[in-house]
């Protein structure tokens, strides 16, 4: 297997690294114990995940798109809209607990999504390994978040 395939790009993984502190800094922000920054905290975070599953489906779609064997086909098609609709629909959601948990399933699922692709050999195998890590920041992030509503912290929203 060509080495280009499976080490991660710098600039991927460089990226994508920066790409977390949106979700970290909220998480953070929470812990902090200032009840004046939390709502902001959460609408950040939320709003930020939504779009960022919405980069997840665009993925699939800009691939679909591509003119190969992977061609536009209606799951790929569908698949590559869900994210999108999963982030908007969670940020309706009236409570946050329910919004993170929301979330969380999401990037889980869009996860073992882009790691079947990978294993069809629609993207590189640096991306599935990229993912990985991202997915690991992603989750780790809202879950203490989440945390952060059951402690003694107030959490707003």
């Amino acid at each position: 297997m060509d080495i280009s395939q499976t080490k991660i790009p710098k600039p991927a993984l460089i990226l994508g690294l920066l790409g977390l502190i949106p979700f970290i800094a909220p998480a953070v922000t929470m812990w902090s114990g200032d009840a004046m920054m939390v709502g902001g905290a959460l609408s950040l975070q939320f709003g930020y995940a939504a779009v960022i599953l919405s980069f997840l489906g665009g993925v699939h779609w800009g691939r679909a798109l591509a003119g190969d064997r992977f061609g536009p086909t209606g799951p790929r098609l569908l698949w590559s809209v869900v994210p999108s609709l999963l982030g908007w629909a969670l940020l309706l959601a009236p409570d946050s607990t329910v919004i993170l948990l929301g979330f969380i399933i999401a990037f889980a699922l869009a996860f073992l999504v882009d790691i079947k692709a990978v294993k069809a050999g629609m993207f590189p195998v640096w991306y599935g390994s990229l993912r990985k890590i991202l997915t690991v920041g992603v989750l780790a992030a809202l879950l203490l978040t989440l945390a952060a509503g059951f402690s003694a912290i107030p959490v707003g929203a």
